[in-house]
């Protein structure tokens, strides 16, 4: 990368022939650095991908566990009762437990606030 500029007359180098070649190897240095960061956050990104990926299959599954959950609280509740109160008294449990981790999640980003300020 560093290179030495030989005048053809062997004269000293001028000012501007050394500023001019200090900037190119600046740009020099810069390029290998943008290509070796680029270069470990490739191989970071493809070494998380497939974790990633199996993470991701385990929220669907118990995203799935979850609806299974709930449609059993549904027939549960439906041998109990009609099936449109089943439906009903499902819907509000849903959001009673909804509306209680929402107010456990508001209540601790707000006390983390005030401990950040």
């Amino acid at each position: 990368m560093l290179k030495r500029t030989e005048t053809t007359t062997g004269e000293a180098e001028g000012i501007g022939d050394l500023v001019q070649r200090l900037v190119e190897d600046g740009k020099a240095y810069a390029r290998a650095e943008v290509a070796y960061y680029k270069t470990l956050g490739t191989e970071k990104a493809s070494a998380i991908k497939t974790p990633l990926l199996l993470g991701l299959g385990a929220l669907l599954f118990a995203h799935a566990a979850f609806l299974v959950l709930i449609a059993t609280i549904f027939v549960g509740l439906a041998s109990l009762m009609s099936d449109t109160l089943a439906g009903v008294v499902t819907l509000v449990i849903c959001l009673a437990v909804s509306g209680l981790l929402g107010s456990l999640a508001y209540s601790k980003a707000k006390s983390g606030m005030e401990d950040a300020q």
